[in-house]
């Protein structure tokens, strides 16, 4: 039975943040009075406010198209196995033989480009579990983590990749069977401010073509 999840237009949120606060100082040493109390001039200006620390630059490597042509793909053991689209041309890397695979374009460089994960998951955890525990995650291992969207069964977010020093926008989803009461599988993508249209037609087809096949 294939399991749906309903693509979810995100809003786009722009977020500015501060790294400090003006500290105004006010002048005490003019004579005291109570009848004519008014506001005395500050003897020095508010400190700087302190400027954002900014990003490093993204690659230079081509967006990630909204117009992609799939092809099916299959991961897991008789009895826990999965189907799913990939973009065709896109190669695989294995990061746990039969559980988890990231694909990407053959041509982009494996640092500061885009690509998706596939995972099968048995955390015996619930979608909402899943997310929470996610978004726990990120905050407390990445800097600067805005979360753009959330849903029972998603988690969109905007952080600081603290190798890179780059801006990075990721996506999770996370799927349970139609007769199930826990997640088992899990699907990530991940790129570029520039990438960000191509990672919603990416999750959005990516996540109506995943199913349990037995």
């Amino acid at each position: 039975m294939r399991v749906r999840w309903i693509g979810l237009t995100l809003a786009l949120v722009a977020v500015g943040a501060a790294a400090g606060f003006g500290l105004g100082t006010l002048d005490d040493d003019g004579p005291a009075t109570f009848a004519t109390a008014a506001p005395v001039p500050a003897s020095n200006p508010s400190i700087p406010v302190l400027p954002a620390r900014p990003y490093t630059p993204d690659i230079d490597y081509p967006p990630l198209a909204t117009d992609l042509d799939y092809r099916v793909h299959g991961m897991g053991r008789p009895g826990y196995r999965w189907h799913y689209d990939v973009p065709a041309g896109w190669v695989p890397e294995e990061v746990s033989p039969l559980y988890e695979t990231r694909w990407r374009p053959a041509d982009e460089p494996t640092v500061g480009g885009y690509s998706m994960r596939v995972k099968l998951v048995n955390e015996h955890r619930s979608n909402e579990e899943m997310v929470a525990e996610k978004e726990a995650a990120v905050t407390s291992i990445y800097d600067d983590v805005h979360v753009l969207a959330r849903t029972d069964d998603m988690l969109s977010f905007r952080y600081r990749e603290p190798t890179t020093n780059r801006k990075r926008y990721d996506t999770f989803v996370w799927f349970t069977p139609p007769d199930g009461a826990s997640a088992e599988f899990e699907m990530s993508v991940v790129g570029r401010e520039v990438d960000r249209p191509g990672l919603d037609s990416l999750r959005d087809h990516v996540a109506a073509s995943i199913e349990k096949v037995g």
